[in-house]
């Protein structure tokens, strides 16, 4: 079977060509489909450009009007994994049964141990990852007519296991928070743990966003974020701005905070930088960097006695222990900023161990007045 699919840049004529039919009329319907395809504009003229030659194209042309530079910088990252194995291939010779072996391989020893250079395997959570870079730029060719379908939509993906979320108890959090005062992070972690705010929305955040009038509050309208070209400023997650109502033990934290922050400007006088008004700076005013916080708060923890557990540990510590004293997952969802309240019953769909302990005694003390109470069995 052979269609015209019309001509190249160069005017040269096209066609394609399908064979394999087992019978001519199997060679006439696919023709027929072919050509009706092409009077609709849904046919795919052939195309000879690689995978890799398509992603870069992607993420030169494409991918900026979408996505941050952060987004963009981790995409980069994970198809990194991908390209060795998917990029020589053709973009429209790529299938299911080409592209689910490779990610099953990335599984069993895609990365690399930092130290011996030697393969080790990729968790299934970032296989998943590199899935759905591969998913998107692959959507992408078929909006621009390059491919007639996605191939990921056949590819079956590794499981990954649910986890819960880590979090302290009031009194772990109390602990974490007095060890973080040797490291000059206690300000901010207070502030995490008692707003459950971002990382990025609590460094962009200047004094002007603080209302110290009763009730107290802080507005969060932008996040900071790091880059490898460096620092900028961005809108929150979900392009959201929300209000939130300060605990009085914070405000009074801010206060002093907010005097000794007055000696460092009087130190630095002309070089401070007043037109940031940070509310979290260097002594000198300056953006603090995201990734070197978040170093040092898992530094903290682990003088503190905690492992695998950070500054945003703070924000799911946040959450629960409002949530375990009864909160409705509606008002936690607002101070959180996430997108729906399913999304905070999906995360938080767990108990602190309190409440498990307390579900227990109550079913028990219930149970045991009923058994002394029982009737007598008539028969």
């Amino acid at each position: 079977e052979r269609t015209d699919v019309g001509r190249d840049a160069d005017g040269k004529r096209q066609q394609r060509y399908r064979r394999g039919f087992a019978k001519k009329a199997d060679a006439a319907n696919a023709l027929r489909d072919e050509l009706n395809k092409l009077d609709k504009g849904e046919s795919v003229p052939p195309d000879p450009q690689t995978f890799a030659a398509w992603a870069e194209r992607w993420f030169d042309e494409f991918a900026p009007r979408r996505c941050t530079p952060k987004t963009l910088e981790r995409y980069k990252q994970l198809l990194a994994y991908a390209l060795p194995h998917l990029g020589a291939v053709k973009l429209q010779d790529l299938s299911a049964l080409m592209i689910e072996p490779i990610l099953f391989k990335l599984l069993e020893s895609g990365g690399r141990n930092r130290k011996t250079k030697q393969p080790r395997p990729l968790s299934p959570k970032t296989v998943r990852h590199i899935a759905s870079v591969l998913d998107v730029i692959l959507k992408a060719a078929v909006k621009k007519k390059l491919r007639e379908s996605n191939p990921m939509a056949g590819v079956e993906l590794p499981r990954v296991e649910p986890k819960e979320a880590v979090a302290l108890d009031a009194d772990q959090t109390c602990w974490y928070l007095d060890v973080a005062r040797a490291f000059g992070l206690y300000e901010i972690l207070l502030f995490t743990s008692a707003t459950g705010a971002r990382r990025g929305e609590i460094l962009a955040l200047t004094w002007a966003d603080l209302e110290f009038e009763k009730p107290p509050a802080v507005t969060f309208s932008k996040s900071l974020e790091q880059t490898r070209e460096g620092l900028r400023i961005k809108s929150t997650k979900n392009r959201r701005i929300r209000r939130l109502t300060l605990p009085g033990s914070l405000v009074e934290a801010l206060t002093i905070h907010r005097h000794k922050q007055a000696e460092h400007r009087a130190l630095f006088g002309a070089d401070y930088r007043d037109d940031l008004d940070l509310v979290f700076c260097d002594v000198a005013g300056n953006y603090l960097k995201p990734d070197s916080i978040t170093a040092k708060a898992c530094l903290a923890a682990q003088k503190a006695g905690f492992q695998n557990v950070g500054i945003h540990t703070l924000r799911h510590s946040h959450a629960s222990q409002l949530l375990s004293k009864g909160r409705s997952t509606t008002s936690v969802s607002k101070r959180l900023g996430h997108s729906s309240v399913a999304t905070t019953e999906k995360i938080y769909a767990h108990a602190l161990p309190k409440d498990d302990i307390e579900d227990a005694e109550t079913w028990d003390t219930m149970m045991r007045s009923a058994m002394e109470t029982k009737p007598t069995q008539v028969s």
